[in-house]
């Protein structure tokens, strides 16, 4: 546990890439075989298009609280791991880089609440059925994990540690975190940027005589 510990800023980079690698295994296993003739490719990519969904719309206001998110966690996880890494050569982190890591976490963290509250009604539930666990199922496994980040942090904020339980549990829990959020973003981030920027549908007023 200790060695797993003490390396997890080389063993996350390699977590997070095995994880892409998996995902383009997927994608190429959806690839139509080479040996069909150009009427049989056609016929092939038809047969594809009737049977695929095409993924739902991001809400514009959950579209724009998690892009708002998304640069204040990025700052969280970069400043979290030069601390870590500071804390590993036996040095003490500054007090700005930790009330950085602290302010930047809160706040990207409350608006990830606020988007979760946004959401449609009963569609974070639809995440404990089995067949919705690699969707909403990652966005309630986050909701939970980001909960257990923000009371062990606010703890280490209060009585600053590197060797206590409560620093282990902040460890392990902001790299599970981060694994949910690297597949959160390949799953939603391309869907949310174009909701969040595109236009308002005009309100259409109707008049009567």
């Amino acid at each position: 546990m200790q060695f797993v510990l003490t390396h997890i800023p080389h063993i996350l980079p390699a977590l997070v890439g095995v994880v892409f690698m998996g995902r383009f295994g997927l994608y190429a296993m959806r690839l139509p075989p080479s040996h069909l003739s150009d009427e049989e490719l056609e016929v092939w990519h038809a047969e594809q298009a009737a049977r695929r969904q095409p993924p739902a719309e991001v809400v514009r206001r959950v579209a724009r609280l998690g892009t708002a998110a998304l640069p204040l966690l990025l700052v969280a996880f970069g400043t979290g791991l030069a601390i870590y890494t500071v804390d590993l050569r036996g040095h003490r982190p500054s007090e700005a880089m930790r009330m950085i890591h602290a302010g930047s976490a809160l706040v990207g963290l409350a608006l990830v609440a606020v988007k979760l509250a946004a959401l449609p009604e009963g569609r974070l539930r639809q995440g404990m059925r089995p067949a919705r666990m690699h969707a909403e199922g990652s966005s309630l496994a986050m909701a939970v994990s980001g909960g257990l980040l923000v009371v062990s942090g606010l703890a280490l904020l209060v009585s600053p540690s590197s060797t206590s339980s409560t620093a282990t549990v902040h460890l392990v829990v902001s790299v599970i975190w981060m694994l949910l959020f690297q597949w959160h973003l390949y799953r939603y981030l391309s869907r949310a940027v174009r909701s969040a920027l595109r236009e308002p549908a005009p309100t259409v007023v109707e008049h009567t005589a």
